[in-house]
């Protein structure tokens, strides 16, 4: 828009000069002459791709004033045509002013000099066609090209100067000139420029906007085009260059996946300010320099998941048919937007609190980089989101997220906390279900991934060398009273899953600081509840990856960890997966040190209906290996003075009792200590898995089966 003011007022000042020229000459050949004379000036001065044409023209020269009326600077698009390579103009104008009049001009100057200097220059009503001939190439001058129209059109004038130039309601409608489609419409702007001055040195004084002392414009509304369809919405536009600001009340930005597809809503903006806008950048290095843009409140809306599918090749073919994209620069100093509301869909499975984005030190040669390597060319971006939350897809659950933030200077990602809250409770839950189905109600606090690849994560990839959560609390119930529910698990181990996700991960490490997870289970024999429960958990993980290339130069996921079981039995173990493993294989291995026996009953009475009276194990080592179907391997389980009851549960009073006869039975079969008599017994377990259960009961299958055989129970 600046290179289309600046040459309709190179026009419009020719048009001036023209006029006092024309008053003179009209006092001695009269109006056909001055018509005659205007009209090949145009066109001989603008290789003949301009003709002009008015309806009438008046002067007086004492007090230098001019006027002309319905003014129409017609191009010649068929010569424009026949013009190849740098002799095609970047655009044509077609210009219709409903009037232009100049006061205060020396005329006598401007006859006999190489000057013209005047009071004002008033066009009211320019009604400007823009004809995008090619698209803008970031080597042209735009300077150097304002010249060379000044050289041609205005001869030996060296000079313009005038008080102020007043453009009263101007409207432009940007088309390409060959598939005639919208680029854009600019709608009813007004511009002031005071002190004018146009000469060979005013392009080094930097104190001037442009080629005036003083630039100020308002315009109603502006449009930009996809397709003849509107993409960009605009209005109320303000700039004051004394002040260097420029100022937006509204913005709507609709977005088109493709030339058929219907338009999209993708954001509002309340109060966008530019400030520290620096227009000689802006034409003559065509970088949109800016120090600060703040926005008061931007309204973004949710797109439909069909419209979020895009396809090679779409975003390499933007209709910008005036190398806008490819051509201007930004150098942005700072961005804040402080409140960025999300809109949902009526039905959205998403609700999100407030997003604030703050971006600092933008710079790149084009636009175009930033659309495809951002972080590229952004010093620090952070975006904030005070809270997220996401129904699961069968909405038994709300994931909910508070506090993040991303910063790319910092590369990490910080979540104040992540909730997994189940939509009822326990019991009400189960309720539900005509089979067994796990509640699960958990809690994550001070989790941080850091180092992250921020283009990577641009490009959908997570890659990242951290992450740490420092805090997990988790609840998990089952109602063993329902069925099983016959849906195999088979290809749901933690490496399985990973190779499944959609989103391309490659973490390489984890730090879990301080988990506690507490598993209740609604026991069917004993018809109570049973708690097992893993305290004071720290875990280790590395390896977290799907990516092809680096499971090739590492194909083990490995997790190490310490916990005390029950609150009181310390257990230290790892768990090896085979990334690359179809069949998911898988190692596990494990060292439990000394405790009481009788700390298991808390587990044992209501789970298996055993009361262990006295013993002391003094150390459980395991060794296993498996897949999807079994698990085989060795363990070692020391103990000593090992004395059990075996109980039942009353049918009448509900109470559970001990089994006399079976208590004694099996005190008779049970081997009291390990090294016995007989020494050190060692026992090799396996277990065929049942497909319906999680990887954790076949582990915990295999280490029952160990201790069962161990204690010499068949």
């Amino acid at each position: 828009m600046k290179r289309i003011s600046k040459k309709l007022l190179i026009i419009c000042s020719v048009l001036a000069v023209i006029i006092c020229a024309g008053y003179f000459v009209w006092q001695k050949y009269k109006y056909k002459i001055a018509r005659n004379t205007l009209s090949s000036t145009i066109a001989n001065q603008t290789d003949s791709l301009y003709s002009i044409k008015y309806d009438s023209l008046s002067f007086d020269a004492v007090t230098g004033y001019a006027t002309m009326k319905n003014i129409r600077i017609i191009p010649d698009t068929n010569r424009a045509k026949k013009l190849i390579g740098e002799n095609m103009p970047d655009i044509l104008l077609n210009v219709h002013i409903k009037s232009l009049t100049v006061t205060g001009v020396k005329t006598a100057k401007a006859l006999n000099g190489n000057n013209i200097v005047g009071d004002s220059v008033i066009i009211d009503n320019p009604y400007i066609t823009l004809y995008s001939m090619k698209p803008l190439q970031k080597g042209t001058k735009i300077e150097m090209e304002a010249g060379t129209v000044y050289k041609q059109i205005l001869g030996k004038l060296d000079l313009i100067k005038v008080g102020f130039v007043f453009v009263n309601n101007v409207n432009v409608k940007g088309i390409d000139f060959y598939t005639k489609e919208k680029n854009f419409d600019f709608i009813n702007g007004k511009f002031l420029l005071e002190n004018v001055l146009i000469d060979s040195a005013h392009n080094y004084d930097t104190n001037r906007v442009l080629f005036c002392k003083q630039a100020a414009f308002t315009v109603d509304s502006f449009f930009s085009y996809n397709h003849n369809r509107k993409e960009l919405s605009v209005r109320d536009i303000n700039f004051l260059g004394k002040q260097k600001q420029l100022l937006f009340d509204e913005i709507s930005v609709n977005r088109f996946e493709n030339d058929s597809s219907p338009g999209t809503r993708l954001l509002d903006a309340k109060t966008l300010k530019l400030s520290g806008v620096n227009s000689n950048e802006i034409v003559k290095n065509k970088d949109i320099k800016v120090d600060t843009i703040l926005c008061k409140h931007i309204y973004l809306y949710e797109l439909p998941l069909e419209n979020l599918k895009t396809t090679k090749g779409n975003n390499s073919k933007n209709n910008d048919s005036t190398g806008f994209n490819n051509v201007y620069g930004i150098n942005m100093q700072y961005l804040n937007f402080p409140m960025v509301t999300f809109i949902p869909f009526a039905k959205s499975k998403y609700t999100v609190g407030n997003i604030g984005v703050k971006l600092k030190d933008v710079k790149t040669d084009v636009i175009k980089n930033l659309e495809l390597h951002p972080m590229d060319y952004t010093r620090e971006a952070e975006v904030t989101l005070s809270s997220l939350s996401i129904k699961s897809k069968d909405e038994f659950y709300n994931f909910d997220f508070k506090n993040i933030t991303i910063n790319s200077l910092k590369k990490e990602l910080n979540v104040g906390s992540f909730n997994i809250i189940p939509f009822a409770s326990e019991k009400e839950f189960s309720s539900r279900f005509h089979f067994q189905k796990d509640w699960y109600n958990i809690n994550l606090s001070g989790i941080s991934l850091q180092n992250i690849d921020m283009n990577e994560l641009l490009d959908k990839h997570l890659v990242a060398s951290l992450l740490v959560i420092n805090s997990v609390n988790a609840k998990i119930y089952r109602d063993l009273h329902k069925p099983l529910e016959k849906r195999s698990k088979v290809g749901k181990y933690v490496s399985q899953l990973l190779k499944k996700l959609n989103q391309p991960l490659n973490i390489s490490k984890a730090n879990i600081n301080d988990a506690s997870i507490v598993y209740r289970e609604n026991e069917k024999v004993s018809d109570s509840i049973g708690v097992v429960s893993f305290l004071n958990t720290s875990m280790n993980i590395t390896n977290i990856t799907n990516m092809p290339s680096a499971i090739q130069k590492n194909d083990r996921l490995n997790i190490s960890f310490h916990t005390k079981v029950l609150g009181s039995i310390p257990l230290s173990g790892n768990f090896n997966f085979k990334l690359d493993s179809d069949e998911g294989g898988f190692y596990a291995n494990g060292q439990i040190t000394s405790f009481d026996a009788t700390d298991l009953n808390k587990a044992s009475i209501p789970m298996g209906l055993i009361k262990i009276n006295a013993g002391k194990i003094n150390s459980i080592d395991f060794n296993f290996k498996g897949n999807n179907t079994s698990a085989k391997g060795d363990m070692v389980m020391k103990y000593d003075g090992l004395k059990v009851d075996v109980l039942k549960r009353d049918k009448d009073t509900k109470e559970i009792k001990k089994r006399g006869l079976a208590t004694l039975a099996a005190n008779l079969i049970v081997k009291n200590n390990n090294p016995g008599d007989d020494g050190l017994r060692k026992v090799n377990p396996q277990f065929d898995r049942d497909i319906y259960k999680s990887f954790f009961n076949l582990v915990w299958k295999m280490l029952f089966s160990g201790m069962k055989e161990t204690v010499g129970i068949p």
